[in-house]
This record gives C-alpha cells, structure tokens and sequence, in this order.
C-alpha cells in the first residue's frame, strides 16, 4: 500500500465512497422507495374504499330522506281510516250525538256491515290490505205536539207497580194541542247530522237519510258509515282517543231491577214492573213450540175462561192490566 501513488489512492477513496453509495441504495433508499410504493398502492386502495362509502353514505342519506318522506305519506294516508271498529263505541257515540243535539226520542238502532269492495291494485292484483266498514242505522222520531213525550221514563207515573193518580192527572191536563211550533224534533235531528259530516269526514261518511210524514208526526232515519282498514304493516301509532273508537260511557249501570224476557208476572221487588201481571191477551198469544200441543191448548183455554190470575193462583192481587206501567 505504501507503494500506492497519490491518484491512486484518490481512486480508491472514490471507489469506496462509490461502494458505500451503492450499498446505501440497494439496502436503504431502494428498499424505502419499494416501501413507499407500497404505501402509495394502499393509500389508493384505501382512498377507492373511502369514496365507496363516502358515496353509500349519500345514497343513504337521500335514501333516508325517501323513507321518511314515504313514512309521512303513509301515516298519512292510515289517518284517514279509524284504527279499528268497536261497535258498542260507534252506537254510542252516534245516540249520544243525537241526544246532544235535542233529538232523543229514538224509535230504532241498528249496526251492521256495510258493504265495501276489494282494493285492486295497478296491477290487477287484489291488495292484501282490505277495507272496513260498519253502519249504524237510526231512527227517531219528532212530537206530535199533543201526545205527552217520554224520553228514559223521565215522566213515568209508577213506582213499584203502583200508578200516582196525581200526577198521571196532571200530565193528561197536557194532552190539548199546543200548535205546530211546539214539535220539535227535526231540526235537531239535521243538527246532529251536520256534527256527525263534519266530525270526522275522511272516516265518517253518511250514507242515506230519509223522512217519513206520519199521524202528525215524523219518522226521521239515517244511515251512517264508518271506516276502517286491515293493515299488514302499519307505520304510525294508532289514535285511539275519538270517542267513536274505544267505550267511553258508564260502565256502572244498577241492572238489579231489569229482566230480560217478560215472564207472566214480574216478582223482583226492585223492577219497576214489580208485581205487574200480563194482560189475557198477551199471555195466550204465540204458540210456545217449547211445549206439547195439549199443555199449550189447555192454557190458553183456562186463561180465556178465568183469567191469567187465576190460573197462575196468585196469592195477593196484581197490578191490573189498564195499570200497566209504560216501558
């Protein structure tokens, strides 16, 4: 080495720095550049995931906005029907919209079904929901402006089967005619008409009305319709707080004086009725198929010669037949 010249030894210091450069390229920026490379590929990678989901992100978003915007259509479109039908709530509400009004002589009510076709859909098919809908059918009538009205025996004469001659007297005192502007009846039967049209007018529809002139007075019928639907899926909370749609009268009615069939004479102390027995006429009348023809003939025929009392061998009188109570 010591024999090495000066250029020499320059050529050897550049060839080992040359050597060191290599080295430091193939073992550290090379391999850092293949690391870099790597990165690049993975952040592009990651990059195309995030703009994937960026891009979900905005189609749910507006899916979002569809569903909700969908959700408020259909909650809509389920309000204009009553969450279900309850007929005991419909008749009461409708009677008590009537007895509001100044119209409570009711002569009839009935609820029934009303007829109500399938939806089809734009397909042809047959939708799976399905259309409800219950009718209640009444019937009033006016006064006569003669004849003493009577709503709920509010005018009743009889207590415990026996008749007050006192004020049966002062009532018949009222039996003169008191004009025609004295009957009342039918322009409180248009009124609760009108707030039955207007309480409700998506689910509460009228369907037929009518009037009917009769001895001095008026039979005034109507028919209304309320609707409802069968679901499969319903989306918005169901409002239960009409009065048409759950019971919301008394619960609490003393029955122990009622009776349900008229039995030859009544014997339960707290009906009205009490002791009161059928007039011959009404006992013998039918021809009770629950007993044998002779048992059957052989009544009628003791009640036509004797009496209804005397067959039935009642121990003290009865309220006679002119002393019936009305019902």
């Amino acid at each position: 080495m010591g024999n090495i010249g000066k250029r020499e030894r320059y050529y050897l210091m550049l060839l080992g720095i040359l050597v060191v450069v290599l080295l430091i390229y193939f073992f550290g920026i090379r391999n850092l550049n293949a690391t870099h490379d790597e990165m690049v590929v993975t952040r592009s990678q990651l990059q195309a995931q995030l703009d994937y989901y960026e891009a979900l992100k905005t189609q749910n978003d507006a899916a979002m906005t569809q569903i909700n915007q969908l959700n408020n259509q259909i909650s809509e479109a389920e309000s204009f029907f009553m969450p279900y039908v309850c007929s005991e709530a419909i008749e009461q509400y409708v009677l008590k919209t009537f007895e509001d009004a100044g119209c409570p002589y009711l002569v009839n009510v009935t609820v029934e079904d009303a007829p109500v076709r399938s939806v089809t859909m734009p397909d042809g098919s047959t939708a799976p929901e399905s259309l409800l809908a219950r009718r209640v059918n009444v019937q009033y009538s006016t006064t006569d402006g003669y004849n003493i009205p009577e709503y709920n025996r509010s005018v009743s004469v009889v207590s415990g089967g026996v008749i007050d001659e006192g004020a049966l007297n002062a009532l018949l005192e009222e039996m003169y005619w008191h004009g025609a502007d004295s009957i009342v009846g039918y322009d409180e039967f248009v009124n609760a008409l009108k707030t039955l049209e207007t309480a409700d007018p998506n689910c509460i529809k009228l369907s037929k009305v009518s009037i009917l002139s009769e001895g001095g007075y008026i039979l005034m019928s109507a028919s209304i319709d309320f609707y409802s639907a069968t679901f499969r899926n319903r989306v918005s909370e169901p409002d239960t707080s009409a009065p048409y749609v759950t019971w919301s009268g008394s619960t609490s009615i003393n029955t122990d004086g009622g009776f349900v069939g008229r039995p030859f004479i009544i014997e339960n102390p707290a009906s009205a009725w009490f002791n009161v027995i059928m007039t011959d006429g009404e006992a013998t009348a039918g021809n009770r198929p629950f007993s044998t023809y002779y048992s059957s003939t052989i009544f009628n025929e003791e009640v036509m010669a004797n009496g209804l009392e005397a067959v039935l061998e009642i121990g003290e009188p009865a309220v006679q037949p002119d002393e019936i109570p009305e019902e």
